[in-house]
């Protein structure tokens, strides 16, 4: 006859053991949380700094465009350079006719503490002398553009103001001697910018001062270009708030739209 299995008797908890086995809960429970929150917070830390990564690069390539720009503005007070469609031309620059030191930017030294002079007392014959011929009170820069390359081409240059202080851009002469031909610009009157001064053409605008073209530049063509700036103490705009006052200006050189409509000064 089998005999009945005896049953096993059932466990019972004391309060002790609950309570123990309640902290052991939690605590496991407490770490797979913690573990939880330390995953979010790695990967929070991780996008944030991402962001300020980001953030960072974006103003340092900001701040070197800053810096190139004040470079370009301030490195004298005449820039001359070529765009990119020049350069691939084999557009060259040069103080002199020799290009054995071309460039694809020059730059004419500023002139320290200029006065007021007027036109009739610049020396004659300013485009005779190459590079840099700074005088008494006015800027003077000579320099070349050849076509080194194998096509012809059309090119325009326009020169523009770039930074001027105590209003000096209204009293100012811009000579510019090209190929002998000579032509001097102004700001237009307060009254009328589109009216010239005595003896001048008017600037295209606040601060487009000329533009200047090149037709059919073959390879082996040379422009030769003389620069000239003084402080015309006939204008009525020469007065002693100008006093401290100076200007800076660029010439940039660059192929021609053929769909441009305005006609530049020279040709």
């Amino acid at each position: 006859m089998a005999r009945k299995k005896k049953e096993k008797p059932v466990e019972e908890f004391t309060p002790h053991e609950l309570d123990a086995l309640s902290q052991q809960t939690r605590r496991i429970v407490g770490r797979a949380s913690a573990g939880r929150e330390a995953e979010e917070t790695s990967r929070d830390n991780n996008f944030i700094k991402k962001v300020i990564i980001t953030i960072l690069t974006v103003l340092l390539i900001l701040l070197i465009l800053w810096l190139i720009s004040i470079f370009v503005t301030l490195y004298g007070d005449l820039v001359i350079s070529t765009d990119r469609g020049l350069r691939e031309n084999g557009i060259m620059l040069c103080e002199d006719e020799s290009f054995e030191n071309s460039a694809i930017q020059l730059s004419a030294p500023k002139v320290e503490e200029a006065t007021n002079i007027t036109k009739d007392w610049l020396p004659k014959d300013l485009d005779k002398t190459d590079g840099s011929h700074n005088g008494e009170n006015y800027l003077a820069y000579t320099f070349y553009l050849k076509n080194g390359g194998k096509n012809t081409l059309d090119y325009n240059g326009t020169m523009e103001l770039t930074g001027t202080a105590n209003g000096m851009d209204e009293a100012i002469r811009v000579m510019i001697i090209k190929n002998g031909e000579e032509l001097v610009y102004a700001k237009g009157t307060k009254a009328d910018r589109s009216k010239a001064e005595k003896g001048t053409i008017a600037w295209l605008d606040d601060t487009i001062i000329m533009q200047t073209a090149s037709k059919d530049f073959s390879p082996g063509s040379v422009d030769k270009y003389t620069v000239v700036i003084w402080i015309e103490g006939n204008d009525l705009e020469c007065t002693n708030d100008i006093l401290g006052g100076h200007i800076r200006s660029r010439i940039l050189f660059s192929v021609a739209d053929s769909e441009e409509g305005n006609a530049p000064a020279f040709s």
